[in-house]
């Protein structure tokens, strides 16, 4: 907090959920979709306490300026998973300025689909944050294989042999696991990996068999938690 008449002024800002996911989709291997984690602040309390005339919100070097007449609540939109820490400024009709931070955790959450396939395509799971900041905890892993019914009521199909294997940039597998669906059933993979700052590939192998699969991967990256608290910038 800055500014010549700012001593006796809170400058209250709530962050209304400090924890939230980035949601990506993919079908057939192609990203189709991209849900940023949004973060809302309320500065209501700020404006009842003194006659503000703007506020600003500063995440990963992008400003956003806010006139206190035109909301309350403020939106910021975060692209990159990982841990983020965001400033919020406010300055008076006075010209005092007043100035906070949060951290923020953004989870990334990726939602695979492939139909139909033998040829099974790997996911990329890229677990670095791109502010080379804190790593994720852990990487939650759950790979659904299904062997679709050739008829529907009829076990016309084929049981099918795979693996699932997760593999680090070394071309080490980290772990895996095999797998033997039957015609019309499906067979899921649950697993935790902790070694997480580094890039990993999920793939499922086909092995043996005629019929033809579906393939349904969920994964998240799981930071630590933010608890919301403001804290002043020294």
């Amino acid at each position: 907090m800055t500014g010549d008449d700012s001593g006796n002024v809170d400058f209250n800002v709530e962050l209304l959920e400090p924890n939230e996911s980035i949601r990506e989709n993919y079908v057939d291997g192609d990203l189709i979709s991209v849900e940023p984690a949004i973060f809302e602040f309320d500065f209501s309390s700020t404006n009842a306490n003194r006659d503000f005339i703007s506020y600003e919100i500063e995440t990963g070097g992008q400003v956003q300026i806010v006139s206190p007449s035109e909301a309350d609540i403020v939106r910021v939109e975060i692209q990159n998973h990982g841990l983020h820490r965001i400033i919020l400024m406010a300055e008076d009709n006075m010209g005092n300025e007043y100035m906070r931070y949060v951290t923020v955790s953004a989870n990334l959450e990726i939602h695979w689909t492939e139909e139909n396939t033998h040829e099974p395509r790997p996911l990329l799971i890229d677990s670095i944050p791109s502010n080379h900041g804190v790593a994720a905890d852990v990487i939650v892993i759950e790979s659904i294989v299904s062997n679709p019914e050739l008829v529907q009521g009829l076990a016309s199909g084929q049981s099918v042999e795979f693996s699932w294997d997760l593999i680090d940039e070394a071309q080490t597998v980290c772990q895996s696991n095999d797998g033997k669906v039957d015609d019309g059933g499906e067979v899921v993979w649950k697993t935790l990996h902790f070694d997480t700052y580094g890039v990993h590939e999920l793939q499922v192998t086909y092995n043996s068999g005629q019929d033809y699969i579906d393939i349904e991967h969920m994964i998240t990256l799981v930071y630590p938690e933010s608890d919301g608290m403001e804290q002043s910038v020294s």
